[in-house]
């Protein structure tokens, strides 16, 4: 085959691999952008996941208080069941001064969710009575 060239007609050798070498690097510049993205939201969804599952953990321990299941007193740290082993939880209450008590017989209650190896600590606090401080009423 022999290919003609015309006097007036630019050479183009090379042109079209140059094409397409650069349609690859935009490509693949594209394709790293995208993958980074999309990384980084996986790792967002994780931390949202495990920042529910404290406040989750925080907010049924302080239920628990409330119903009368773990009394209302300072506590060391101790792990969760099973699947939650690796968080821990711990207690601690304040008798507040008294411009805060508001009628006596308050406690703030402070419950600690804490994961070491996520680095994740939740605090949620409530003021209660304390069983000793609450008053029944009979219909």
């Amino acid at each position: 085959m022999i290919i003609q060239l015309q006097k007036n007609a630019p050479i183009r050798t090379g042109a079209v691999l140059f094409e397409v070498v650069l349609a690859l690097v935009l490509f693949s510049f594209a394709a790293i952008v995208i993958a980074n993205s999309f990384s980084s939201s996986l790792k967002s969804v994780e931390r949202m996941r495990h920042d529910l599952d404290a406040a989750n953990l925080a907010i049924s321990t302080l239920s628990e208080i409330e119903l009368g299941l773990k009394p209302i007193e300072t506590s060391p740290p101790t792990e969760f069941e099973a699947p939650f082993e690796k968080w821990t939880w711990q207690i601690e209450t304040t008798k507040p001064n008294e411009d805060l008590n508001m009628g006596g017989g308050l406690t703030l209650v402070e419950v600690i969710v804490l994961n070491e190896e996520l680095g994740r600590e939740t605090r949620i606090a409530r003021m209660m009575r304390s069983p000793s401080g609450m008053q029944m009423t009979t219909d």
